[in-house]
């Protein structure tokens, strides 16, 4: 065997690891964008003007921060919803007789 011939039955990557690799890289992109038309319209200092907001949330940065993986999270809970949703769509759609 030659070295440009490898088995094609072989993969580097689990397949399960590929797919979350896939998902978490989709999600990433979605929460950065979402974060840039989200903070584009909204300043976070003003979403938490309040008489004694928590030290930890009183700076811009850390707002963006929380945006950021609150948007983060999102994206990924959808993503993965619709990756078991099309997996599972195609095995029932296996079972059912035609």
């Amino acid at each position: 065997m030659s070295q440009t011939e490898q088995p094609t039955s072989q993969s580097r990557w689990p397949h399960f690891l590929e797919d979350l690799g896939v998902l978490l890289w989709a999600s990433f992109l979605a929460a950065c964008v979402a974060t840039l038309v989200f903070f584009g319209f909204f300043d976070p200092q003003l979403l938490v003007d309040d008489v004694a907001p928590p030290a930890w949330l009183a700076d811009r940065r850390a707002g963006y921060t929380v945006g950021f993986f609150f948007f983060w999270m999102m994206s990924a809970i959808a993503s993965f919803l619709t990756a078991y949703l099309i997996e599972t769509r195609n095995s029932a759609a296996d079972r059912e007789p035609r």
